[in-house]
């Protein structure tokens, strides 16, 4: 199913199907069986929850922190003609979001690490986002030329298809 570029249509563990604006997403994440499994044992444990965790494959982060589970795969996420940078880690954030990149120093690191952040990788870069800021472990040049590549993959009428010339 094709969805306008400014949107997002996913489908809840409980099989409720939700569209949601582009610009509130801050990451989207594929999710391993362990991610899974442990995601289930958290909605039981903290709310009550019983979920099939062989029926979600991503969680979406949203601007305001909070994140959902979706059936979705990226693929299918893509298939909505969504454009998809990768930041390192399974950790992919909709193209049309960047509003930017730049370095991560080392002042941030410990400004991070002062505020009882741990930082578990490397991280090269601060990626703005209409949904807030995001650390990559890519440059912000990498970024940026993943951002065009991806933004350049997706037509304008968003099928996620080529535009082909018609035969004479």
């Amino acid at each position: 199913m094709i969805m306008s570029a400014h949107s997002l249509k996913y489908t809840t563990h409980e099989g409720v199907t939700k569209l949601v604006p582009l610009d509130t997403i801050r990451l989207i994440r594929p999710m391993a069986d362990e991610d899974k499994e442990r995601a289930k044992e958290s909605l039981k444990e903290k709310r009550g929850i019983d979920i099939d965790a062989a029926r979600v494959n991503i969680r979406i982060e949203f601007g305001d922190k909070s994140s959902k589970l979706a059936q979705e795969s990226l693929d299918a996420i893509k298939g909505q003609g969504v454009a998809l940078v990768n930041l390192g880690s399974d950790r992919y954030v909709p193209a049309a979001n960047i509003t930017g990149a730049e370095a991560f120093t080392k002042e941030d690191a410990d400004r991070l690490k002062g505020e009882d952040y741990t930082l578990k990788q490397t991280f090269r870069s601060k990626v703005e986002t209409k949904a807030g800021t995001v650390l990559s472990s890519a440059t912000p040049v990498q970024i940026m030329e993943r951002r065009a590549k991806a933004m350049d993959g997706v037509p304008a009428n968003s099928s996620n298809r080529k535009p082909v010339a018609k035969p004479a």
